[in-house]
C-alpha cells in the first residue's frame, strides 16, 4: 500500500505502552518493493501452492453444499491491491468446480466480476483483486458447479485492506478485560473512532472462540461490557490495531481497514509453532510430542489467506531451553528466525499474494517473563537471532518492540481476576493486596 512509508529502524527501548511502539515500526516496514507482486488480472485464479490447500485434511465428507472455510466470514477484511486475495472452502454433495464472484454493496459504479476456482479433491480456492482506493462494502459468492444442493455460499460487508496475524503465547493471549486501557478503547469504539476495524480469534486456553466481527458488535455482545467478547479477545493483538489506526491519522495519512486475527494459545513454546522439518534444521532445541502442534491446527488452516503481516509475541515457556546462536544454526536464536522466514515461504507460495518478505513485528520479554528460567536478557538477544536489534541480516524487514522496562507494576497477580476490580465505590476496608491494582484501573472505568 502507498500509503506506508518505509524506513529503517534499530532497537527502540521506551517506556511508552508496547502497543503504541509496534504499529509506529510497522508503518515504516510495510511497504513491499516495487516489483514484489508482478501485475496480475483480477479474473486470475492462483494455482494451488505445494502444501495441501487449507493446510488441513480433507472433512471426512462434503458439506449438503458449498461452503467458504471457516476462516471467513461476513464482515471480515480481506488483503488489499496489489495483492490478490484469495478465499477456499469445501464444494458439496457431487461438487466438480465453483466460481466465485464479487459485487459492491454500496458503490454501483464498481462493475461485479467473476473467477473460476481451482479444485484439489473436494476443496476448492479463488483469487480476487479488491478495486484499488475503494473502501466500500462488497458481497462474494461462491457457487458450486454439479452440486447436488445448489445453495450459493455469500459473504456480506467484506472489506480491502491490511490482514494481520498474531501469534504466540500468553503475552500475545492477554484478554483485553486486564489492561488499564480497555474502557477509554470501548468509549472510542462506541464513538465510532475504530469503524473499519474487524476482529477474528480462534478459541484458545485464554480467550473465546470469536468470529470475524466490527469492533462495536463485538463490544455489543453483553449487557456487562466487560463480559464481552471485545473484553476476551488478546489485548496486544488489538492495541497494535488501535495505534496503527491512530499512527496513521496522526500523520494524516489515509487508514486501510485493518483485519486483525489472533491464534495465540498461553504457555506454548515455539516449537509448537514450528513443522518439523523446520525444528530440525536447529541443534539443541526442545523434542517433544508437543511440537508440531499450533503450526497443524493454528498456522496451516490461515496460509492460503492473503496477509498484510505477522505480529509475534512468545519466549516465556522457552526461557529454560538452550538460546544458541543463529550463526552455528542453535537454539532459540536459530528458530525464531527459521519461523519468520518458513511462515514467510508458506504463505507467500502463491505468488502474487502475502508478500514473501511480509513486514514481521515481534516483543521481547518483560521481565516478570522469565518464568523462573535465569539470564533472561541473553533470550531477549535470541529473540533477535543473536543481534540484539532489529532488522538484521538474519530477520529483514522486521520490527521490535523491547519491553525490558515495561514490566508489571502489581506485584499481586492475582488481582488480575476473571472479573476485573470491583465497583465503585471502595468498600470498607478497601481491597486488601489489590488496592493499588484497583485504584489505578479504576482512573480508567
Amino acid at each position: 500500500s502507498d500509503v506506508y512509508k518505509r524506513q529503517e529502524y534499530g532497537t527502540v527501548t521506551t517506556t511508552m505502552s508496547i502497543h503504541l511502539l509496534l504499529p509506529i515500526l510497522a508503518l515504516a516496514l510495510s511497504v513491499a518493493p516495487a516489483n514484489a507482486h508482478a501485475p496480475v488480472s483480477s479474473f486470475e485464479s492462483a494455482p494451488f501452492p505445494t502444501h495441501q490447500l487449507d493446510g488441513m485434511a480433507p472433512p471426512p465428507g462434503p458439506p449438503a453444499s458449498i461452503v467458504f472455510n471457516t476462516s471467513f466470514g461476513s464482515g471480515m477484511i480481506l488483503q488489499q491491491a496489489p495483492a490478490k486475495a484469495c478465499l477456499y472452502g469445501t464444494l458439496g454433495v457431487g461438487g466438480t468446480g465453483a466460481t466465485v464472484s464479487i459485487s459492491s454493496m454500496t458503490d454501483v459504479s464498481v462493475a461485479p466480476y467473476e473467477v473460476p476456482a481451482v479444485t484439489d479433491g473436494n476443496q476448492w480456492k479463488a483469487c480476487l483483486q479488491g478495486p484499488a482506493g475503494i473502501n466500500g462494502e462488497f458481497q462474494i459468492v461462491a457457487k458450486c458447479t454439479g452440486c447436488t444442493n445448489s445453495t450459493p455460499a455469500t459473504l456480506d460487508h467484506v472489506m480491502f485492506g491490511d490482514v494481520w496475524y498474531c501469534g504466540g503465547q500468553s503475552n500475545m493471549a492477554l484478554p483485553l478485560l486486564h489492561t488499564l486501557s480497555r474502557n477509554k478503547s470501548r468509549d472510542a469504539i462506541l464513538a465510532g473512532r475504530y469503524s473499519t476495524m474487524r476482529i477474528f480469534g480462534m478459541s484458545g486456553n485464554m480467550n473465546p472462540n470469536q468470529a470475524w466481527s466490527s469492533l462495536k458488535d463485538a463490544v455489543t455482545t453483553d449487557p456487562d461490557p466487560d463480559k464481552s467478547l471485545f473484553m476476551g479477545f488478546s489485548s496486544t493483538c488489538y492495541y497494535f490495531g488501535e495505534s496503527l489506526v491512530d499512527t496513521l491519522i496522526a500523520a494524516g495519512q489515509p487508514v486501510p481497514p485493518i483485519g486483525l486475527i489472533h491464534t495465540a494459545w498461553g504457555g506454548s513454546t515455539i516449537e509448537q509453532w514450528l513443522d518439523n522439518s523446520t525444528i530440525v534444521s536447529c541443534s539443541n532445541v526442545s523434542i517433544s510430542p508437543a511440537n508440531g502442534e499450533w503450526h497443524e491446527s493454528r498456522v496451516l488452516p490461515f496460509i492460503s489467506m492473503t496477509l498484510k503481516g505477522f505480529v509475534w509475541y512468545q519466549g516465556e515457556n522457552d526461557m529454560h531451553g538452550y538460546f544458541g546462536n543463529s550463526a552455528l544454526k542453535t537454539g532459540y536464536s536459530c528458530m525464531m528466525p527459521a519461523l519468520v522466514a518458513s511462515w514467510r515461504k508458506m504463505w507467500s507460495a502463491t505468488p502474487g499474494t502475502t508478500d514473501p518478505n511480509a513486514p514481521f513485528g515481534l516483543v521481547t520479554l518483560a521481565p516478570s517473563g522469565g518464568e523462573g528460567g535465569s539470564d533472561i536478557g541473553t533470550m531477549r538477544w535470541a529473540q533477535t537471532a543473536g543481534y540484539g536489534v532489529l532488522p538484521n541480516p538474519a530477520m529483514p524487514n522486521t520490527f521490535l518492540a523491547q519491553s525490558y522496562d515495561l514490566d508489571d507494576p502489581f506485584s499481586n497477580i492475582s488481582c488480575y481476576h476473571a472479573t476485573g476490580c470491583p465497583a465503585k465505590p471502595t468498600p470498607p476496608g478497601g481491597w486488601g493486596g489489590c488496592q493499588q491494582y484497583c485504584d489505578l484501573s479504576l482512573i480508567h472505568i
